[in-house]
């Protein structure tokens, strides 16, 4: 941990920098391992045994999460309460866990009882171990994710997804609706209300126009029934 005011300033901005930058890196080698370490196993096990697709991503990854637990957790459990003589199996299985889980709370460090050139290996093994461990525990997360198992509990407590509309306004709705139904005058509306309220043209829709048969001069009462072809006055 950083002692000095400096230090504890760099370790702030290269944290700024480096946790986005290591995400993005362990997010691209993840989605590059997927069609291999997942996709051709499910095609596999659908291929060979006959399984659906559901079925044979459940069982394939329950046996990546169990061979994960193993290969990751149980075995370095074991190699760390041989090689660190002060820790039992739990203590060892509890640093792989915390370590792998990025919590990292530091109470247990292996090669603090040993030479400095002994502390170094464990050291750079350990980074080695952290680092392939995540990217390995990514994939497994990412198996697990996609399983409709796994998507019918998210929609438990998320409930029902409503889709939104974005980057449409009213006019490319409109557009959008005459091309899908051209000649369907049931679903066709037959007007569309205009987007201000305050419109002149939604008032003249509501004004009747006047009839050329009521056209009377300025001279004329407005009780006086219009001129006929016989009248003596014309």
């Amino acid at each position: 941990m950083p002692l000095s005011d400096g230090g504890r300033l760099f370790c702030i901005l290269y944290c700024m920098l480096g946790i986005p930058v290591t995400l993005l890196l362990l997010a691209c080698v993840t989605h590059a391992l997927l069609p291999w370490v997942t996709g051709r196993p499910v095609l596999y096990l659908q291929t060979r045994w006959a399984f659906s697709k559901n079925r044979a991503a459940l069982i394939y990854a329950c046996m990546l999460a169990g061979a994960t637990g193993v290969v990751f957790f149980l075995i370095p459990a074991v190699v760390l309460s041989l090689v660190e003589r002060d820790w039992n199996f739990l203590e060892a299985l509890y640093f792989c866990f915390i370590s792998l889980s990025t919590i990292g709370l530091g109470d247990y460090l292996p090669g603090r009882t040993h030479s400095k050139a002994a502390r170094q290996g464990l050291e750079f093994a350990t980074s080695c171990y952290l680092v392939v461990g995540l990217v390995v525990l990514l994939v497994v997360l990412e198996t697990f994710w996609v399983l409709p198992q796994v998507q019918a509990l998210i929609r438990v407590f998320t409930g029902p997804q409503s889709t939104e509309l974005k980057g449409e306004d009213l006019d490319e709705m409109v557009q959008g609706w005459e091309h899908e139904y051209p000649n369907s005058p049931e679903d066709t509306p037959e007007y569309a209300l205009p987007i201000s309220t305050i419109s002149p043209c939604h008032q003249e829709q509501h004004s009747p126009e006047p009839s050329p048969k009521k056209a009377f001069s300025p001279d004329q009462p407005a009780d006086t029934p219009p001129p006929g072809p016989d009248d003596p006055t014309q």
